[in-house]
């Protein structure tokens, strides 16, 4: 429930808005429904999708509590309650939801050193095959390479695109893997840069000291890790596993998003940690001390600040409008390291005992943060000060994979956000022409294009052709059943009416009830396939539709007739809608008309195949079997679709690159993704903690959206203008069987012969209009030198419906005249 409403006025077409407020945040899609029509050249105008949010940085797209009030809480305890934890303690806290007993604390550190033992010595090599006086952020990146080449199983896109997604056992195996191979890494750069022999890590340890022998960090005469260090260690530790949606998360999940492996997502965090906004403004910080020299140059280094002329790395934070809450606990540990004698620690303590007095930090709510002082904690302990990033992230992998985690079992979303393009005028094709030579041998500059060739245009659908025509195959067939159960109906009509005993009109009440149905139910069907998808929207209607025609052929009354023939409209009807958005869904607007020529294919068909195969089971075995017919023929076709038809609709699977979740997932897909899935050697702790899932806003299921467009004035009017033209076609084909009985004492099975020109006829027509209405697109485009994207589509597509009009319509007359000779 909305704990709130945004009331917004949009002053550019007077609408009004309500947007539900929830938990102070303000869901972007629900800004989606502010649209107005484009204006101008800029393409920014073209808000036919709906307003979008701009906000550079990410600033204010996420909403994190309690910092306002500096409470730091993890999975619900405080930093009070954590303080005595260990690593392991946080790991499975903050990744599996519960703190540990002593036995999962035990076996989760069991399997940690397992795990750093079955590190390849392939990844070690790789390391000490670089120089020792680089960076350590290529020396981790190519360790964690190496590691992943190591286990191409592991990588989603050689095995098997939903290996973690959903699958528990792969994700809490993979999380054991990662934080081990990272926690060797990070000691085999470290043991490489200082020069010394790596030492394996002990079963008997726990991870941190595991972490510290590694890395080089012992006592040289009892080779074990100073307790104190440990300690400081540890608890920043609890400080550091998590922040909320720092950099590096945010790093992590862009790059889940894609389903990826969690190295490749360490990659990512890395890569991002290392930056000087992020951990590297500790080693930024550090620098800046070294440069200041003495704590009586600090005042002139703040008025430098305060002028713009430096910067003071450590200070301020995006999220903290105050005092970072992490700051005196840090300060805390620092009294347990002997830092008596570190000049850059007073200078950093003078820093803030100006800064905190001086109205320009504090107007502006700028205060040390983590960076600032957790600097001084790891070169106490040992750590060379381009070590740091590194060693905070043997930390905050804890956090990490809590998030990617939650990520793969929650059914995340592609990260892809819009961007507004400031494009550059447009250019002619002249000036284009003109300028090519030029442009390749120009020296490259900031305006420079990426890419001189023809720029190709953004993928529509990760379908292949063969595929797209399957897909759009399978839909017309699956629409064909709508108009093939109205036209296999009418050579019946007769025969059931003296079977039931009753009269002509009341038969072709059937004929109404149907109707009715079929122009609703579509309102309902639609709707329904935008919120939960095309495939449950087809085995809901299928499954109506084959219940409701064994129900009709075993039925023997006029009242039940009447209203399951209703209930088989609702069923089929609402596929051909589903044809419709099915081709919008994976085909571009340029090849649409031709495709969308064969989604209408049981339209086509219908008129003249339905009234043929119907005459002939009438005749022949009874009109009951008519019923039988379409029951079993829908059966045979729905168990394919189930197994192996894909879900299209682009608000859950995008181009069909993101894979559908429960019944949006083909029967096949599922079974092919549940047998690729690796066993683990173990998974972790047992009882995780619940997962908590994002709950997405919903939108309720309402044909209101689809009848909207009745007020729609250039919709409406097309809408009304198809409406006469099917009610004068439906009128004319309900009565028509029973005049040919009457008149011309036909059969069944000639009356349904009777229906086949005017089906040939359509077949004709369809197939030459699509193909005109391609050609009028592509000559409209070529004619505008215009991006088929952002064309007129309506003007181009409506354009040849005049001279098609004027075509339908001209032998009307003379047809009515000779209607007994082309009929027969």
């Amino acid at each position: 429930m909305p704990s709130g409403i945004l009331h917004i006025t949009d002053s550019r077409t007077k609408q009004k808005y309500e947007i539900p407020i929830r938990r102070n945040v303000v869901f972007a899609t629900d800004l989606k429904s502010i649209k107005a029509p484009g204006a101008g050249t800029d393409r920014a105008d073209h808000v036919a999708g709906g307003l979008r949010v701009h906000d550079p940085g990410l600033q204010n797209t996420t909403v994190i509590d309690d910092h306002e009030r500096g409470v730091l809480l993890f999975r619900g305890y405080t930093l009070a309650q954590l303080w005595d934890s260990d690593f392991e303690d946080m790991l499975h806290l903050l990744v599996w939801g519960t703190y540990p007993t002593r036995q999962q604390k035990k076996d989760l550190n069991r399997k940690l050193a397992h795990q750093m033992l079955t590190v390849p010595e392939s990844v070690h090599r790789t390391i000490r095959e670089l120089p020792r006086a680089t960076s350590p952020l290529p020396l981790i990146l190519a360790g964690l390479s190496a590691y992943l080449a190591c286990f191409p199983d592991t990588i989603p896109a050689s095995t098997h695109a939903n290996l973690y997604q959903g699958n528990l056992h792969n994700v809490d195996h993979a999380v054991i893997r990662t934080v081990a191979a990272y926690g060797v890494i990070f000691g085999l750069v470290n043991s490489h840069r200082k020069g010394i022999d790596f030492q394996p890590p002990s079963p008997e340890n726990s991870f941190c000291e595991n972490l510290f022998t590694m890395a080089g960090l012992v006592d040289q005469t009892s080779s074990r890790p100073d307790p104190v260090k440990l300690s400081c260690f540890r608890r920043f530790a609890m400080l550091n596993a998590d922040h909320g949606m720092a950099l590096a998360a945010f790093a992590t999940l862009v790059t889940a998003s894609s389903l990826t492996d969690p190295i490749s997502c360490l990659i990512s965090a890395v890569a991002a940690a290392y930056g000087p906004l992020h951990f590297g403004a500790t080693v930024s910080a550090q620098r800046t001390l070294r440069e200041i020299g003495s704590t009586d140059k600090v005042p002139e280094f703040i008025e430098d600040v305060k002028a713009g002329r430096t910067k003071l790395f450590g200070y301020g934070h995006r999220s903290y409008k105050g005092h970072d809450p992490r700051v005196r606990p840090i300060q805390s540990i620092l009294k347990d390291l002997d830092l008596s004698s570190n000049n850059h620690l007073k200078i950093a303590e003078r820093i803030e005992e100006i800064a905190s007095a001086d109205e320009y930090f504090c107007r502006r709510g700028l205060y040390p943060n983590a960076d600032f002082y957790g600097n001084f904690v790891f070169t106490a302990i040992g750590f060379d000060p381009d070590m740091i990033p590194a060693a905070m992230l043997t930390q905050r992998i804890i956090g990490l994979m809590a998030h990617w985690r939650e990520y793969m079992l929650t059914h995340g979303k592609l990260f892809r956000p819009s961007h507004t393009y400031a494009f550059m005028p447009k250019k002619s094709q002249g000036e284009m022409t003109n300028s090519q030579g030029a442009l390749v041998e120009r020296p490259p500059t900031e305006t420079t294009p990426l890419l001189q060739s023809h720029p190709g245009a953004e993928r529509y659908s990760v379908f292949t052709t063969r595929q797209k025509r399957l897909i759009i195959l399978t839909a017309a067939i699956a629409s064909t059943f709508s108009p093939i159960s109205a036209n296999i109906y009418y050579p019946a009509l007769n025969s059931i009416a003296a079977d039931l005993d009753v009269t002509s009109s009341q038969i072709n009440l059937t004929i109404t009830t149907y109707m009715i149905c079929q122009g609703l139910a579509p309102t309902l069907t639609g709707s329904f396939a935008d919120q939960a998808g095309r495939r449950p929207a087809y085995i809901i209607c299928f499954l109506i539709y084959i219940t409701s025609n064994i129900a009709l052929a075993l039925q023997r009354s006029y009242p039940m007739l009447l209203v399951l023939r209703a209930v088989q409209s609702s069923g089929s009807s609402g596929t051909v809608a589903l044809a419709s958005a099915i081709a919008a869904d994976i085909i571009t607007s340029a090849e649409r008309g031709t495709y969308m020529s064969i989604t209408s294919l049981g339209n086509i068909l219908a008129p003249s195949l339905g009234p043929l195969i119907g005459g002939v089971l009438s005749e022949y075995l009874g009109w009951q079997y008519i019923f039988w017919f379409l029951a079993m023929s829908s059966t045979i076709f729905f168990i394919p679709l189930v197994l192996f038809f894909p879900e299209t609709c682009r608000t859950i699977v995008g181009d069909g690159s993101i894979p559908g979740s429960r019944w949006n997932k083909s029967i096949l897909n599922w079974w092919i993704s549940k047998r690729s899935y690796r066993e683990p050697i173990t998974t972790p702790p047992t009882n995780p903690g619940p997962v908590l899932q994002k709950q997405l806003p919903k939108k309720r299921i309402s044909p209101l959206s689809t009848i909207s467009l009745l007020f729609h004035l250039p919709t409406s009017l097309i809408l009304i203008s198809n409406g006469l033209v099917f009610a004068s076609y439906y009128a004319i084909t309900a009565g028509l069987p029973s005049q040919l009985r009457s008149i011309y004492g036909l059969s069944d099975l000639n009356i349904g012969l009777s229906f086949f020109p005017m089906g040939a006829g359509t077949l004709l027509s369809a197939t030459f209009n699509g193909i005109i209405v391609d050609w009028n697109y592509r000559r409209m485009m070529a004619k505008d030198r215009q991006d088929m994207d952002y064309s007129d589509v309506e003007r181009a597509r409506l354009g040849v419906g005049g001279p098609i009009a004027v075509c339908t319509y001209t032998p009307i007359r003379p047809r009515v005249q000779t209607t007994p000779v082309i009929i027969f």
